[in-house]
């Protein structure tokens, strides 16, 4: 029994010899990890802005199947925020700074420790883009107790860094090949009702103003129990390639005419059935010039005329609303054609038989 004890002494003083040997250990860590990944920066930077798309390619959730995810109001941008719970613990974390297409500022929480920092940095390179994915701070008891056995924090963490970026590379760069276009015909644009925002801005930032306007009338649609009614859509007022410039109209269709407040700058609007090309772009918006333009040659092949102050519309039919994979995007595209004039049908003389002959 006395050999006993002593056995259990030693393996108490070398528990506590070792954790006071871990918790005097310098906790500082900067951690990096960096990859060429063959996708243009904005689409790139967009991607990893949004927390929702974390679920996708995050290397922790193959290690932990149970992890439940809680998101907020708002995923993406300056102030997003989502957190969850694992079977390693919960935490949290939020975007604190932003600089579109180039950077991220984020802290992250693991428990009650101090937040640590991560860093995304996005540089165009080629026809891809060089993403670094950074994190620094100061390990917890913890913290430091794991990396001990793990051969140090970086050894720790940077094979999570060196998988999630590879995820990252399969998901975007395999959503980005498939997509298709096809150019439908000629039919008959249906008319609606609808309530619009509208706003002139330079062609890069479209795709990011156009999220903003229809995050404000979708709240507006709510907040004023107004019935949508079918698939968001926007209006090309303008697109000016040589200075740069666009002018467009988000809108969501609606029921009923409404009429809003004098310098109010959400309206109403309506549109009539007139006569369109329709082209359907499945996969990724960022192939949706070549949808255009495939539309154009199609209009130039017939020698159709555009009928200039007509709506030129895009109707999202499936987005990222519906689901995250933008393989599954659908965009049909209305480009107004000027009818032909129907021919005047002049009857046939009919002989008069009651003439006198």
């Amino acid at each position: 029994m006395r050999i006993v004890k002593y056995i259990f002494l030693l393996i108490l003083l070398a528990a506590i010899a070792v954790s006071v040997y871990i918790g005097t250990q310098n906790g500082n860590f900067d951690i990096q990890r960096s990859k060429v990944i063959n996708v243009p920066q904005p689409i790139l930077y967009n991607y990893v802005d949004d927390y929702k798309n974390w679920e996708d390619w995050g290397p922790w959730a193959e290690e932990d199947k149970s992890i439940q995810y809680q998101y907020a109001g708002k995923t993406k941008g300056m102030g997003a925020s989502y957190s969850w719970k694992g079977k390693d613990g919960e935490g949290k974390m939020n975007t604190v700074k932003t600089i579109e297409n180039d950077s991220l500022f984020q802290k992250i929480y693991f428990e009650d420790s101090e937040p640590n920092d991560i860093i995304w940095g996005f540089q165009k390179t080629g026809n891809g883009t060089k993403v670094t994915w950074r994190m620094k701070g100061k390990m917890d008891f913890m913290m430091k107790f794991f990396a001990f056995f793990s051969g140090g924090a970086e050894n720790m963490m940077a094979p999570m860094f060196e998988k999630g970026l590879k995820n990252i590379d399969n998901i975007l760069v395999g959503e980005l090949k498939n997509y298709s276009v096809t150019v439908n015909g000629l039919t008959r644009k249906s008319g609606t009702y609808y309530i619009k925002q509208t706003l002139t801005c330079k062609i890069p930032s479209l795709n990011k103003n156009m999220g903003i306007l229809f995050r404000k009338i979708t709240k507006f649609t709510k907040d004023n129990n107004i019935t949508v009614n079918g698939a968001p859509f926007a209006i090309y007022n303008k697109f000016d390639t040589v200075n740069g410039i666009v002018t467009f109209s988000a809108c969501l269709p609606i029921v009923e005419e409404i009429f809003t407040s004098e310098g109010s700058d959400i309206e109403g609007g309506r549109f009539y059935s007139h006569l369109a090309l329709k082209t359907t772009l499945k996969g990724d918006y960022s192939h949706s010039k070549e949808a255009w333009d495939k539309a154009y040659a199609e209009i130039a092949k017939h020698k159709w005329l555009e009928n200039k102050s007509g709506k030129y519309i895009e109707v999202y039919k499936v987005g990222v609303n519906q689901t995250r994979k933008s393989s599954q995007w659908v965009t049909e595209i209305y480009i107004p054609i000027v009818e032909k004039p129907k021919p005047i049908e002049v009857p046939l003389a009919v002989k008069d038989t009651t003439a006198v002959q």
